[in-house]
């Protein structure tokens, strides 16, 4: 059963007159946070006019506004962030004559801010910029997260596709991305860790009820050793040498339970496939 924008939403159809949802694209720099750029943000959803323009890009007449803001810049998909509600306080004149409104965020509806994903085929064109909030009765639900939505530079393409820099997997982790999350608990794998500078490979395997996500949460609490005798030497004297680590999987395993010593067999197999134990990080 579907849950549309107007179930988590309330707000009284004679109230409507005083409502409008406010669509924005995703800005140059995909910031999708208050915490990450607040001021940015605020100023990509707020701008009226831009400067030397005698046409408004989006003209909101109504006193409150719920602000959403597009969660790709390709347009591949239409799915929406919901950012907050805001009370429109008026418009605020620039030196340079670009204009913003003078936005000012609300409590209401705050417990999903930047945490509840809706999905919308917006029309291009600056019309449609702003909808009539009528549409909350017909804008399904797509997720509410458990934390708030981190943008991922790394989009998941398939489990054949599934190779991570440590940085970018440290902040899928200990952001507790859902979508990472979910995808990796629900296999096991044999995983490569290559050094991207010495060229180095280390190979491993997952086979807990937590999949791939429990494995590899080790690696990035410990600051990127996860326990392997090797790789504890190598961060020994610098720890920031992570950084260079690159985390891949190498062959997927779907059933979870009962096939510990067909996975454990099947990382002998890729260890002496890459020769990681004579050229490579792995010493046994």
């Amino acid at each position: 059963m579907s849950i549309y924008l107007k179930d988590l939403f309330p707000i009284d159809k004679n109230d409507y007159s005083e409502w409008t949802i406010c669509l924005n694209n995703a800005n140059a720099e995909q910031v999708y946070s208050f915490s990450e750029n607040p001021q940015r943000l605020l100023e990509h959803i707020s701008w009226k006019r831009h400067r030397g323009s005698s046409v408004s890009f989006r003209n909101i007449n109504t006193k409150y506004c719920l602000q959403f803001i597009r969660l790709d810049r390709d347009l591949k998909y239409n799915q929406w962030l919901f950012l907050g509600a805001f009370e429109n306080c008026g418009v605020l004149d620039f030196p340079d004559e670009h204009q913003t409104y003078d936005l000012k965020n609300l409590d209401i509806f705050s417990g999903f801010s930047e945490r509840l994903i809706v999905e919308y085929t917006k029309i291009q064109g600056p019309k449609q910029a702003k909808i009539d909030i009528a549409n909350i009765e017909t804008i399904r639900v797509v997720s509410v997260l458990e934390k708030n939505y981190v943008q991922c530079s790394r989009q998941f393409d398939g489990y054949d596709k599934v190779s991570l820099p440590f940085p970018e997997l440290k902040k899928i982790i200990t952001a507790n991305v859902d979508n990472w999350r979910i995808l990796l608990e629900n296999v096991n794998c044999v995983y490569a860790i290559t050094d991207t500078l010495t060229g180095k490979i280390y190979i491993g395997s997952t086979y807990g009820y937590n999949g791939t996500w429990q494995r590899w949460s080790d690696y990035v609490y410990t600051g990127g050793h996860g326990h392997d005798k090797e790789l504890m030497r190598i961060l020994a004297t610098d720890s920031a040498y992570a950084n260079n680590f690159l985390f891949s999987i190498v062959e997927c395993f779907f059933n979870r339970n009962g096939n510990e010593l067909y996975i454990l067999e099947r990382e002998k197999y890729w260890k002496d496939v890459f020769l990681t134990r004579k050229f490579g990080n792995n010493k046994n």
